[in-house]
């Protein structure tokens, strides 16, 4: 992007975990993104995020007014505030980046909604790979995609046994992300990508033998045989998000800008 032009503002709703880790990357100072205001569920608060995380100088701002105060809005949300959010951008004429991927699958008629360049959804790739394989399997005939995720018990909840493997759910992905809205946005990411949540298999095991958030992909297609895994670290602060997610999300952001852009 050249210097002549400014940078995108970008407008970070939710300063949990995930959203302050996106904070504290934007602040780093990435060529031609600007952390310029973050909304929370009171502006006082948010304000005291920001000082709490060394940024006093950015915006606190209303969830409502956030979109009309950036060029981009992040969403750092939970799953069942995201569709609100979504909806307010979009009506706006701003673009979003949204980590509640689950919403997406949950409510398409946001994706509806999207109609112009300047009012986009984008969904980052988060704690999996091969979304453009899948993308490209999915323009010729795709038989079958299965989801495999396993996770150490301690981020699937207090219920889950903690000493042996156990499958916690095996079906498709709507109904995976109604069961786990917090836990399955891979499973999301993959169904939109491919043959949508009806056709897509997931499983979600707890597994103590597993230190990592492990993500398996399995597609049949009338081209390719794919198998993927991926392992990433669960953030310290909240395990039911690998820490990777925060630098997909930035990720996105910078595709938004670069010349030559690598994979779709």
């Amino acid at each position: 992007m050249p210097d002549t032009l400014p940078a995108l503002r970008i407008g970070i709703a939710g300063l949990g975990n995930l959203g302050a880790g996106v904070a504290r990357l934007l602040a780093s100072g990435l060529p031609g993104l600007h952390l310029a205001a973050a909304s929370g569920r009171d502006v006082g608060g948010t304000r005291e995020r920001l000082a709490a995380l060394g940024l006093p100088h950015v915006e606190a701002v209303s969830l409502a007014t956030l979109p009309d105060a950036v060029d981009i809005v992040v969403e750092c949300l939970t799953p069942d505030a995201a569709p609100s959010l979504i909806d307010a951008t979009l009506a706006a004429n701003r673009s979003i980046v949204v980590a509640s991927i689950t919403a997406l699958l949950l409510a398409p008629e946001l994706q509806a909604q999207a109609r112009s360049p300047n009012a986009r959804i984008l969904a980052p790739t988060g704690a999996i790979l091969g979304l453009d394989v899948i993308r490209a399997a999915a323009l010729g005939r795709i038989d079958s995609v299965t989801v495999r995720t396993r996770k150490p018990p301690a981020s699937l909840g207090a219920d889950v046994p903690a000493d042996v493997a156990t499958c916690l759910f095996e079906g498709n992905a709507l109904d995976a992300v109604r069961a786990y809205p917090r836990n399955v946005n891979v499973a999301a990411a993959v169904a939109l990508a491919g043959i949508g949540g009806e056709r897509t298999q997931v499983e979600i095991w707890s597994d103590p033998a597993v230190t990592r958030n492990t993500h398996e992909v399995e597609l049949e297609s009338d081209t390719a045989s794919v198998r993927m895994q991926v392992s990433n670290l669960p953030s310290p602060d909240n395990p039911k998000t690998s820490l990777i997610t925060a630098q997909s999300i930035v990720a996105a952001l910078q595709s938004l800008l670069v010349p030559v852009r690598i994979g779709s």
